[in-house]
């Protein structure tokens, strides 16, 4: 059995725009309610067979829908604003995700993983993405831990670090995980999009860093487990850019990646093995529109999502 239970708190951080955008982004962050789930049984390991049989989530919407959305997000955030798409020139490979050769041998990649998981009524073992945050936190999408089609929580979350083709590194249970109400009341919104999952083992490598506020000026790279490139038995990352930032929604445009790679990072100053100026998390894969098969939407991060996350890291209280 699980236990529910809800949180209300007003921020009143201030959220920065650097130099490189003039225009503002959100300011005073809204006064969203944090919804809980904690994990009250014992830890459910899963076989090898339920593991290899797991059916990735996929999110697609209306352009009808995400302009609801955007205006929703828009109302908690009357200073929310658009900033055009941003093309950085000719990119390596862009648009054209490539398998990563051993995950668990450097970073970014070894804090990123495979998230199984159960939805509520159903046999069968769903999957997405995540990645360690922090020593003991994930960060995933949130419709990869609450189905909001049923309004119920998914549950019996384990994350397979570094996961690569049925072998990984680490695998750890879950505690409690948190997602802002805004994702699923009054309806579905994208722009909140992002869950943290408290675990019960640390990161054995390094964690990788959130950077929230403006978005990035540089290329990005993201990572997930898709269905349609290695069928999400390999770990996969693939070049882009970031396209327009407009109330809460994000795009990024050459990534073609579909189906479990859901919850993976999107990195700023990218650099395998870099330093602590490198591999920053500035959104997630979230959803993309009907009939787009080359651009990503995910939420845009703000000093909320900071918030939810240092939540997460107090024990979800």
């Amino acid at each position: 059995m699980h236990s529910v239970h809800f949180h209300s708190r007003l921020s009143t951080i201030v959220l920065a725009a650097t130099a490189a955008f003039s225009m503002a982004l959100p300011g005073v962050a809204a006064d969203l309610k944090i919804d809980d789930l904690d994990n009250t049984g014992s830890r459910t390991f899963f076989t090898q067979k339920e593991l290899e049989g797991a059916e990735p989530v996929e999110e697609v919407v209306t352009p009808e829908e995400l302009e609801q959305m955007k205006q929703r997000f828009e109302e908690l955030y009357p200073q929310s604003t658009t900033i055009p798409e941003r093309d950085h020139g000719a990119l390596e490979d862009k648009g054209v995700p490539q398998p990563v050769t051993d995950p668990g041998a450097g970073s970014p990649y070894w804090s990123t993983g495979k998230l199984v998981f159960k939805k509520q009524g159903e046999t069968s073992l769903k999957r997405c993405t995540a990645q360690y945050v922090a020593n003991n936190v994930l960060m995933t999408a949130a419709h990869c831990v609450y189905n909001i089609e049923a309004q119920t929580w998914n549950s019996d979350f384990n994350f397979l670090r570094a996961f690569d083709d049925g072998t990984y590194q680490q695998s750890v249970g879950w505690m409690c995980v948190s997602i802002f109400d805004a994702y699923h009341t009054p309806a579905k919104n994208y722009a909140f999009d992002y869950a943290f999952i408290l675990v019960d083992a640390p990161d054995q490598k390094k964690p990788l860093a959130v950077k929230t506020g403006v978005p990035a000026t540089t290329p990005l790279t993201a990572v997930g487990y898709p269905r349609n490139f290695g069928d999400g038995k390999r770990l996969y990352e693939v070049n882009g850019d970031w396209g327009s930032v407009a109330r809460g929604i994000v795009t990024m445009s050459g990534n073609p990646m579909r189906s479990g790679n859901s919850g993976g990072a999107w990195f700023s100053e990218f650099k395998v093995n870099g330093d602590d100026s490198n591999n920053l998390i500035v959104s997630l894969n979230s959803h993309h529109l009907t009939g787009n098969t080359t651009d990503e939407n995910g939420p845009l991060l703000t000093a909320d999502t900071d918030r939810l996350f240092k939540h997460v890291q107090a024990g979800c209280k």
